[in-house]
């Protein structure tokens, strides 16, 4: 009996973890673009459609392939290759088979970075970079698609281009400081991220303005591990009641720099936890924070600081964050 259950306890983890061979590739016809083969006639093939590429000796995923032409004639169709895993080399006899990336149904994806699919605003956020990391973290590298939103009580923001987003705090403004930005990505490939924001706020009890530059910086370390550099540049501003930073900065230049570090669960939830240097008042703290991730709504508990050295609950030591969004 026991010999039965241990045999079929096998069975049903060997199917949970293999992949059905619905695709070959036949021909690779150049750095990006693979011809493939139909396994079977009567699979329904589009384009646009998304192939995920496995390895055919080590079932290792290496990538996704998005399909550009299909002949009714035969069973051989056209792809693009949009996603590579650097440890793997995708060449002929790998095999394909279809993924919908618009659920979170697919169980047995694993979690990693570099399948992380940036093309389609449609697929489930949970398959794609993180744009907005919550009020006390801010925002990453990675910008919205062209006519995506960004949503809820602390953010406010539009993907005007693939290229270019705009936002405001809505927190900020609850404290009558109004805001806008405009953020660019300058350069991404599948290892970094270059973008910087160009921000303005007008405090509205003092009849101020101020200016703040923001580079973000992403780097995908591997599989599971992220990093996110950010370099604040902000002009003179009053003191305020908002929640983070709310104090008076009387320098013409101030400077913030902040490194966080992302992990990625198996279950392509979050954690992202790193310090953060204000430079002219010469005070460390820093965040921590987990993601819960579905298709479109993100979910973050964390702590925050502005000083690790006040040991107190409050704007000037520590913080519970609390924050949720949408992506559509």
């Amino acid at each position: 009996m026991k010999l039965f259950l241990a045999l079929i306890i096998s069975l049903l983890s060997f199917s949970a973890f293999s992949y059905e061979k619905e695709f070959v590739i036949t021909a690779i016809l150049n750095d990006d673009v693979i011809k493939v083969q139909k396994l079977d006639s009567n699979i329904d093939v589009t384009t646009g459609d998304i192939l995920l590429i496995y390895s055919h000796t080590s079932k290792s995923i290496l990538g996704y392939a998005r399909v550009e032409t299909v002949n009714p004639e035969d069973d051989f169709l056209t792809a693009t290759v949009q996603t590579h895993n650097k440890s793997g080399m995708i060449r002929v006899e790998n095999f394909l088979r279809r993924v919908d990336l618009t659920h979170t149904k697919n169980r047995d994806m694993p979690a990693r970075f570099d399948l992380l699919y940036k093309e389609n605003r449609k697929a489930a956020a949970k398959y794609r970079p993180l744009v907005y990391a919550g009020l006390a973290q801010g925002f990453t590298a990675s910008n919205l698609i062209k006519k995506e939103w960004l949503a809820g009580p602390s953010i406010l923001g539009y993907g005007l281009t693939s290229r270019n987003q705009v936002n405001t705090n809505l927190i900020s403004s609850m404290f009558k400081i109004l805001n806008v930005s405009l953020k660019t990505t300058i350069f991404s490939n599948d290892d970094y991220e270059l973008s910087m924001e160009n921000g303005f706020q007008y405090f509205h009890e003092n009849t101020k303005g101020s200016y703040t530059f923001t580079g973000y910086l992403d780097m995908i370390s591997n599989a599971n591990f992220n990093s996110y550099v950010k370099l604040r540049v902000f002009t003179q501003k009053p003191q305020d009641e908002y929640l983070y930073n709310s104090g008076e900065y009387k320098n013409d230049l101030n400077l913030e720099l902040s490194l966080a570090y992302g992990y990625l669960f198996n279950n392509w939830n979050r954690l992202i936890f790193g310090p953060k240097v204000d430079v002219n008042k010469q005070k460390v703290g820093g965040t921590v924070g987990y993601y819960i991730i579905d298709r479109e709504f993100h979910t973050m508990i964390g702590v925050s600081t502005n000083d690790f050295s006040e040991f107190k609950i409050g704007r000037e030591g520590y913080l519970l964050n609390l924050d949720f969004w949408w992506r559509f």
